[in-house]
């Protein structure tokens, strides 16, 4: 674990002397916590955890109304003020209480979140998300998963060649930043057409570490494992259909074979082969452009696996968005936002291939 505490300190975040880091952490997470306070200190930082047990997170959908829920919190909010970075070592150790939260319930916690997000992105705070965090034995259970497995792969797509990851997404941006006409398709009945905005709007590349010019530019999220590069395209070019070929784990369950059918970038059609509605958890009495085409990302990582968490980063696992997309320069505000996976799909630039069949050719 101290290895990866050096990684999030020193490679992700680059701390500095005097930087405030909160670092988010789950009972199964302390240790992983202490040792990246230890690593804060070591280079002069202010660290400080903060604790969340599942007794917690799943308290305040048992006590608290829906306007509560959607009220951002104070503690967060007051985070942004003074925090420079964070680091999130996890969530709820079991997922399966998701499935008995209210709907209504859910959907107001989400949106009270979204004002917690919107004042990190608009402070430009640096944040690390750490995927061992989330691998635990309740977790595995509940989406199918074999823990030894997803805890193995994890652990590698962690260590891989960055250096050689960030020169295949400088290829890869530099595509997503033309203002190319764009043909997704696979054999399972995606189909959709639509087009890269070109260079008014930035390719935002996750490469596990954030610098100063991500910084500058407002690309201040990463994750271990890292390794993928999104845009958003012009939102009302989207025309027909994506059939997601990986499973989403979602609320404790899995969302099976997704599919979104666009009209002028407008989602005409919201279905799956199984559930569903844990897709569009907090869609009905969502805000804004909840229905419109989103973003588009491409994965680096030649040892992550899709199918698991972190299925945006295998490489040439394709990953579609609707909803929110500010983040990413597009013009959608909404308060919700969902993104499925191709793991197989063949992605053509005005006529020249750049992913086939799965396998990225940049």
């Amino acid at each position: 674990m101290s290895n990866v505490a050096r990684s999030i300190i020193r490679e992700s975040l680059r701390a500095k002397e005097n930087e405030a880091i909160v670092i988010q952490a789950t009972p199964h997470t302390l240790d992983l916590a202490n040792d990246v306070g230890l690593e804060a200190y070591k280079v002069g930082a202010d660290p400080a955890i903060v604790l969340e047990t599942d007794e917690l997170f799943y308290g305040q959908f048992r006590y608290l109304t829906p306007d509560q829920l959607r009220t951002t919190s104070k503690h967060c909010l007051g985070f942004e003020d003074y925090t420079d970075s964070f680091v999130w070592l996890g969530y709820v150790t079991d997922p399966n209480g998701m499935r008995k939260v209210p709907e209504e319930k859910m959907a107001a916690n989400s949106a009270g979140e979204a004002g917690h997000y919107r004042k990190s992105v608009e402070k430009k705070r640096k944040n690390v998300g750490v995927a061992l965090g989330f691998v635990t034995r309740p977790r595995a259970k509940a989406y199918g998963f074999n823990y030894t497995t997803w805890k193995k792969m994890i652990e590698a797509s962690i260590t891989v060649d960055y250096k050689e990851m960030a020169r295949t997404a400088d290829r890869v941006a530099q595509l997503l930043r033309r203002p190319a006409e764009v043909r997704m398709t696979a054999d399972n009945g995606t189909d959709l057409r639509f087009r890269l905005a070109g260079e008014s709007r930035k390719a935002f590349i996750d490469d596990g570490v954030i610098s100063d010019e991500d910084v500058a530019a407002g690309n201040v999220f990463t994750n271990l494992p890292a390794g993928a590069v999104r845009c958003a395209p012009l939102e009302g070019s989207a025309e027909g259909t994506f059939v997601a070929d990986v499973k989403i784990p979602s609320l404790g369950t899995v969302v099976d074979a997704l599919s979104w059918t666009f009209h002028q970038g407008r989602v005409v059609d919201f279905s799956a082969k199984r559930n569903v509605r844990f897709a569009q958890s907090g869609y009905a009495d969502a805000t804004g452009a909840k229905d419109m085409f989103g973003t588009l990302g491409i994965g680096l990582n030649k040892k992550v696996a899709p199918g698991y968490l972190t299925s945006s980063y295998a490489r040439g696992t394709l990953s579609l968005g609707i909803g929110d997309n500010k983040p990413f320069d597009g013009a959608n505000e909404s308060s919700y936002g969902f993104e499925a996976y191709q793991s197989h799909a063949t992605v053509v630039l005005d006529g020249k291939p750049i992913v086939e069949e799965g396998r990225l050719l940049v």
